[in-house]
């Protein structure tokens, strides 16, 4: 019987409409033209085939396209269809000519050598792609392929997509340099290509922010980023759960029939059980599958290219795609009940455990609803839990267990209370502390045994909280020094390091800073002298204390002894590893080089700080302050590209939140002279220092704020707002903030000259002595006129007389194109637009 043929089987299939160019591939592709084959493998959806057919588009020569379905794993079949498609395609005449060869059945050898010669004599460039390759397993076809590729013709190349690994001498050609091979990382869309996508455009940085944690979850799998964008439309104001909420349906429906239902059913099985685990260990999948083969199971789906890898080799572990395994987990809720799954939950989970995992096991334990266990597993490892650094996490699993109404223990409560004071969750640490003080009431836990070292530790943030809102030294050293009874009772609690930040970049701005309504220095010396006369000061929170002093000092400009404490800090949070501590103070002493113009130096301090931590979140912290350095050295595009890199390690939705995010991205904003943006995120973060009651942040939106209203020429509603921020600052002290804004010189300096001329004006309620202090030359003028060389001095003064660019060039004996550059530098150091607010400028603040 005759075959038939299926037209699209030949021809190169539709894509879809609007798909994006891969021009990095393509690119890739290009430079590898004289390869004689291109294998690019990946699992289904990642656009294998799509990317051929727009390849072959673009570089317009001849193409033969055969797509490999199942009855095509047989020889003669395969062989028929292969000269079939260079028919069809190219060689119009080669199906009549091997006819009669086919007819007398020879080898498989000589029918191969026959095509050979025949493509050879094709002068033109022939691109033959074979799609689906992963479907052909008869060794035969493996033989014809590899005398094809062993003597292919110079004009001839040859692709093929797969979804699996391949039976063929790939080790021979590539040493042989005969391959080109494309896989996951290169087929994975890009941050660029994920905006495309959704916006057809490259240049919004708010968008990109806003998109990657979706290419986070989705690993850039194209087939998962479109089902999310037909599910969710917009997914800007989406986290994580929203998305896969909306698109999970879709997600599950697509890897059920496409991967799960083609596999037997003790596969399915096992990869549905094993979809609990973020890394799948051989060990604990032969747990919770009964499968003492796991090991060979994980090798098989991977080269089945099955949506896992392989990340550690000795001992092997591996990992689902985020995307496959919560389609996996959906999966397992369908098929099995409950109470098999808490079982499936509780294996794995006491597996992790008596191995050493115990963040693992209790992380799993949470996620498998077995509060009990996870509450066991975290009493029993409190002091390793603090030790190694999973303070975040230990909160998290509290508020979880309370959120389910689960009876915490009061050691862990207490612990908790640090915890939170730590996140910033205030309101939640006070609703503790007076949850324990109704229990201390009811039931005198502070007064046995059982809880002595968390009752001391509860003793002593109390005192610590108590004095930084009061002050009452006497009243504190009560609570401070009563840790000598905790050592005596050699309490495994006493050697926990409590960390006292998890995310501000100043000690200003948590609860030991008091939001930045900090004492006086003579009450911060005091705390610390009886710190340091307890046995507390060996613990973290004396550090913190010196940290707090450190920049309290620096903030009253006393930049020599800011220098002095911050290096006493840095020691304690490097002892104690707790980037909390260490991270502000590498930050404080990168401002202070600022300051003295050191920019070279706080950049270096700033990559040194990076190697001191592994924690994301602080290098993204780092590199907003690398941002603002460049700002302040005048280099907008370098400020740009590090400011861009900040949501590599933050999350966006956490970093479009976090105010020294937005407050440097406004300066950046109104550097670009994009004034609006810059005035629309100064009042959205003063609204949010205003709600958080954050003095730090509401004085640094107020002056960004006040700088954008005078530069739209709004001077009156600048000065207010200028005059309700130095309000603030009036009230404890502040200086170096101001001093640090240098766009708000000009505005200062109009404000005092109405303060001067106008006694009773409603700005009288901001000490005068206190306004003068900021004027004062040796504080701000001279250090401002410090950036100016002595020739831009020179243009600036005659300008400031009325001179024309002809005549100031005469009098300085240079062209007036030399002029135009100076006034130019000029423009932008005083910030001002025109020659006339230049002149101004000069008159009014310089005196000219």
């Amino acid at each position: 019987m005759d075959m038939v043929w299926v037209k699209s089987k030949v021809t190169i299939p539709r894509t879809v409409p609007n798909a994006i160019e891969r021009k990095k591939l393509f690119t890739i592709l290009a430079n590898n033209r004289m390869k004689k084959l291109t294998i690019i493998q990946a699992p289904a959806g990642y656009g294998k085939t799509t990317l051929l057919c727009q390849w072959l588009r673009h570089i317009d020569e001849s193409v033969a396209w055969f797509t490999i379905d199942r009855n095509d794993n047989e020889p003669r079949r395969f062989i028929k269809y292969l000269i079939h498609t260079l028919s069809v395609s190219t060689l119009n005449d080669l199906e009549q000519k091997l006819s009669n060869l086919l007819d007398e059945k020879p080898s498989f050898e000589t029918i191969v050598d026959t095509l050979l010669n025949e493509l050879d004599t094709y002068k033109e460039k022939i691109h033959i792609v074979f799609d689906n390759f992963q479907v052909i397993q008869h060794p035969q076809i493996h033989q014809i392929f590899i005398r094809l590729i062993e003597y292919l013709p110079a004009n001839v190349r040859i692709y093929i997509t797969t979804r699996t690994n391949l039976e063929l001498p790939l080790a021979n050609w590539r040493v042989k340099g005969w391959m080109l091979e494309v896989g996951i990382g290169q087929l994975c869309f890009d941050l660029e290509e994920l905006q495309y996508f959704y916006f057809n455009s490259f240049s919004n940085d708010e968008q990109v922010g806003a998109l990657k944690p979706l290419l986070k979850i989705t690993e850039g799998w194209v087939a998962g980023i479109q089902l999310i964008k037909i599910s969710t439309g917009n997914v800007n104001n989406l986290n994580s759960k929203e998305i896969l909420l909306k698109a999970g349906p879709y997600i599950h429906e697509f890897f059920m029939q496409e991967i799960l239902s083609s596999l037997p059913s003790s596969t399915q099985d096992f990869l549905i059980r094993t979809s609990i685990l973020n890394h799948l260990e051989p060990d604990v999948c032969v747990t919770i599958t009964n499968k003492v083969d796991s090991l060979a199971t994980l090798v098989d789906l991977n080269q089945k290219g099955l949506f896992i890898e392989c990340i550690q080799i000795h001992p092997p572990v591996y990992r689902y795609h985020t995307l496959f395994r919560y389609a996996l987990q959906d999966e397992l809720k369908r098929q099995y009940s409950s109470e098999m799954i808490n079982s499936i939950y509780c294996q794995a989970a006491t597996n992790l455990c008596d191995r050493g995992d115990y963040v693992a096991a209790i992380e799993l334990a949470l996620n498998g609803e077995l509060y009990e266990l996870a509450h066991e597993w975290i009493q029993k490892y409190l002091v390793e839990i603090f030790a190694e650094g999973h303070t975040l996490s230990f909160g998290q699993w509290i508020q979880i267990l309370r959120n389910e109404q689960y009876s915490v223990d009061i050691n862990m409560l207490v612990l908790y209370i640090t915890t939170l004071f730590s996140m910033h969750e205030i309101e939640k640490a006070y609703e503790i502390i007076e949850e324990l003080l109704f229990k201390q009431d009811a039931s005198k836990w502070m007064d046995g045994f059982k809880f002595i070292a968390v009752s001391k530790i509860f003793e002593i943030i109390n005192a610590y909280v108590t004095y930084m809102k009061d002050g009452d030294l006497e009243k504190a050293k009560v609570g401070l020094q009563t840790q000598v009874n905790v050592r005596k009772e050699k309490s495994s609690l006493y050697h926990i390091s409590l960390k006292y930040n998890q995310f501000e970049p100043r000690i200003l701005r948590t609860i030991a800073g008091s939001k930045g309504k900090f004492l006086p220095i003579e009450k911060i010396d005091a705390l610390i002298h009886v710190l340091c006369e307890s046995e507390i000061k060996d613990r973290n929170i004396t550090g913190v204390t010196y940290g707090l002093l450190a920049e309290v000092l620096f903030e009253v400009n006393d930049l020599a002894r800011a220098s002095k404490e911050l290096e006493t800090a840095l020691q304690y949070g490097l002892r104690f590893q707790d980037p909390g501590l260490f991270i502000p103070m590498y930050l404080l002493k990168a401002r202070i080089c600022l300051t003295r113009k050191q920019f070279e130096e706080a950049h270096l301090l700033l990559i040194k700080a990076m190697k001191e931590t592994d924690k994301p979140y602080w290098i993204g912290v780092l590199h907003i302050m690398k941002a603002q350095a460049y700002l302040l050295e005048g280099n907008i595009s370098y400020a740009q590209q590090e400011f861009f890199r900040v949501t590599d390690f933050i999350n966006y939705r956490i970093a479009s939140k976090n105010p020294f995010y937005l407050l440097v991205q406004g300066r950046i904003l109104y550097a670009k002279n994009q004034i609006e943006e810059a005035l629309q995120i100064a009042i959205r973060l003063k609204e949010g220092a205003i709600q958080e009651k954050q003095v730090v942040t509401f004085i640094e939106a107020g002056l960004l704020e006040a700088t954008c209203h005078f530069e739209l020429e709004k001077e009156e509603s600048a000065l207010t707002v200028l005059h309700d921020t130095l309000e603030q600052g009036a009230l404890y002290g502040y200086c170096r903030t101001f001093l640090e804004e240098k766009y708000a010189l000009q505005l200062l300096h109009k404000y005092w000259r109405i303060r001067r001329h106008n006694k009773r004006h409603k700005f009288n309620s901001v000490p005068s002595a206190y306004v003068n202090k900021l004027l004062q030359k040796n504080y701000l003028v001279d250090e401002f006129l410090d950036s100016f060389t002595s020739r831009e001095k020179d243009v600036l003064q005659l300008l400031a007389e009325g001179a024309s660019n002809y005549e100031i060039a005469q009098q300085l004996q240079l062209t007036e194109g030399t002029i135009r550059v100076y006034l130019t530098e000029i423009y932008g150091k005083i910030g001002v637009k025109s020659r006339m607010k230049a002149i101004l400028w000069a008159k009014q603040w310089l005196g000219y």
